[in-house]
């Protein structure tokens, strides 16, 4: 859903006309746009990717903040299709970048998760305005399964920005971790224990995996967000834990 704000600001000046008075160089302006539509912002975050009323004091605050300069600077009117003014555009944008933000967290690289980098503005309304539709409908599935899926982490207590804190540091604990899930998600008795105890039952578990009772209580939090993936319809997400396929005996 495409959010509607007026095309002028509080001082009667078009959106247009003031973009292009910062584009021009004008960092008063610059601050005082993005503080007069810090409201557009929240409700671009609070309306299709989070539900809380603490929202500033979330990074995803800030990147929404970034987001929203940063389409100042990539937008032009004359490259623009009809009916798709700044706030239209500005939405994609914060949308990006929140999906480049949960795309780093959920794997953990050691990497810039925007693109910031990429020397294309010239290529803006290609890359956001004329997305095939496979892709919007990527967009709109994975931020679905984003809420969705922070929902039932929610359940158990957790949150999907804690997520790096609960991922072992070590790549073959995550393998590990990975593996115990399936083997969780497989063995329907103890996936419904999982769901509905809303503890992990280690005690059944060390039946079918071997490994240590304390081992499985150490890593409990991220295999319980795997379960939470593995045994849901989140196609997005399970792409994004890697492809292997074994599990454990």
């Amino acid at each position: 859903m495409i959010i509607i704000f007026t095309v002028y600001n509080s001082d009667g000046e078009s959106v247009a006309q003031t973009i292009k008075r910062i584009k021009e160089g004008d960092n008063e302006a610059r601050e005082k746009f993005i503080k007069d539509y810090i409201p557009f912002i929240l409700k671009v975050l609070s309306k299709d990717i989070f539900e809380t009323s603490n929202i500033k004091n979330c990074d995803e605050y800030s990147i929404g903040l970034i987001a929203f300069n940063e389409a100042i600077e990539k937008y032009d009117s004359k490259k623009s299709s009809t009916g798709f003014n700044f706030f239209s555009f500005a939405e994609q944008v914060i949308k990006r970048r929140i999906i480049d933000y949960f795309r780093f967290k959920s794997k953990s690289r050691h990497e810039l998760p925007f693109s910031y980098l990429e020397n294309d503005e010239q290529n803006y309304e290609e890359r956001y305005l004329r997305d095939d539709t496979g892709s919007k409908f990527e967009r709109i599935e994975l931020f679905q399964e984003i809420k969705h899926y922070n929902k039932k982490l929610e359940s158990f207590g957790m949150k999907i920005s804690d997520m790096p804190k609960y991922m072992p540091k070590h790549r073959d604990s995550r393998e590990m971790c990975i593996k115990v899930a399936r083997k969780i998600v497989e063995h329907k008795e103890i996936y419904n224990k999982l769901i509905t105890k809303k503890y992990l039952p280690i005690k059944e578990l060390t039946k079918i995996v071997d490994l240590h009772p304390r081992t499985l209580q150490r890593n409990r939090n991220y295999i319980i967000s795997l379960c939470l993936i593995y045994g849901n319809d989140y196609e997005h997400l399970k792409s994004y834990l890697g492809s292997s396929k074994e599990v454990v005996k």
